[in-house]
């Protein structure tokens, strides 16, 4: 009865040591998987932040400068020299999407090179004006700036010539000047009628032009301005800032998905502990019915008149 009792609990025990070693195995197995899984997904929420701040950067940030060309037109009179009409043009920005951002204000400066030649001398004073429409040819705003040449006096030009004639000859200057006019200083899109069309008309038949050009700047500020004069704090913040609401959403969904699993294992391994401590309990009880069996036989062959009790203490029989 001895021997097949305590087998039985040896029995118990391999199988509870074999269940734990399986159960710590799997755990590392699943821990590892985890752990895995859990780098990959830091390095996925890395690049998803770039990404973001990448996205928002494109989709925020309005192109800086956006330079035209301007080709002049004009008819020629057939019974004198010059001009018929003023010189005019058409700037094409686009055909149907926008190009201007909504809510962000913008200059438009209008380059005009003249030559310094006696006929633009005598003009003097002359008027450049831009008209802005839509798609649909609808007038949305209108500006007329005034210049001219910058005055030179005789002397000025002897002694400009002579330094710059070098330079004259070898074709890396001419007597030529670049005005600058700046037709619209706080310009804003409207939404309803994004501009896709500009017209530019010189009033003065006998002005004389080199070339021209238009360029459309951006009045950054705010946000923006610190987007494109600090790019690597603003990166800095802004990645961070998506790290950290990428994260928390990871971290909410992580415990959702596996916070239940680890309370389970939990659990097991009380449930585990217990099945040992009563396992041991039980040993020891068998133990001591065995002793007791063995003292009761003892006594009953006559060797000793005293039997022990479950308490480990020796009384007399009675």
């Amino acid at each position: 009865m001895k021997m097949f009792g305590v087998k039985r609990m040896i029995d118990d025990r391999v199988k509870n040591v074999k269940k734990m070693v399986n159960d710590m195995v799997t755990d590392a197995v699943d821990r590892a998987y985890k752990g895995g899984l859990f780098s990959m997904i830091i390095i996925t929420i890395v690049w998803v932040s770039i990404f973001l701040y990448i996205a928002f950067y494109y989709a925020y940030m309005p192109s800086l400068v956006l330079s035209r060309p301007i080709h002049m037109q004009f008819k020629s009179c057939y019974s004198s020299k010059g001009l018929c009409d003023y010189p005019s043009a058409h700037i094409k920005l686009s055909k149907n999407q926008q190009m201007l951002m909504i809510g962000q204000k913008y200059k438009m400066i209008v380059h005009i090179e003249l030559p310094e030649s006696p006929v633009n001398e005598e003009i003097g004073m002359f008027m450049v004006c831009i008209r802005l429409s839509d798609k649909y040819s609808y007038l949305v705003s209108s500006s007329c700036r005034s210049s001219r040449l910058k005055y030179k006096s005789n002397l000025y030009r002897i002694i400009h010539t002579l330094f710059m004639a070098p330079f004259y000859l070898i074709g890396l200057s001419g007597e030529n000047q670049v005005i600058q006019l700046e037709m619209y200083s706080d310009f804003e899109e409207d939404q309803l009628h994004p501009i896709t069309d500009i017209y530019l008309e010189i009033l003065d038949h006998d002005i004389q032009i080199y070339s021209s050009k238009i360029n459309i700047i951006a009045n950054l500020k705010g946000l923006r301005y610190l987007m494109f004069h600090w790019p690597i704090l603003s990166a800095f913040l802004g990645i961070g800032s998506n790290l950290l609401f990428v994260f928390f959403v990871f971290s909410m969904s992580w415990s959702h998905i596996y916070g239940s699993e680890v309370y389970r294992n939990e659990s097991n391994g009380i449930f585990s502990r217990n099945i040992f401590k009563s396992d041991y309990e039980q040993l020891v009880e068998l133990d001591s019915e065995d002793e007791s069996e063995e003292s009761d036989e003892i006594c009953k062959k006559g060797v000793l008149s005293y039997s022990y009790l479950d308490s480990d203490l020796m009384t007399p029989e009675q």
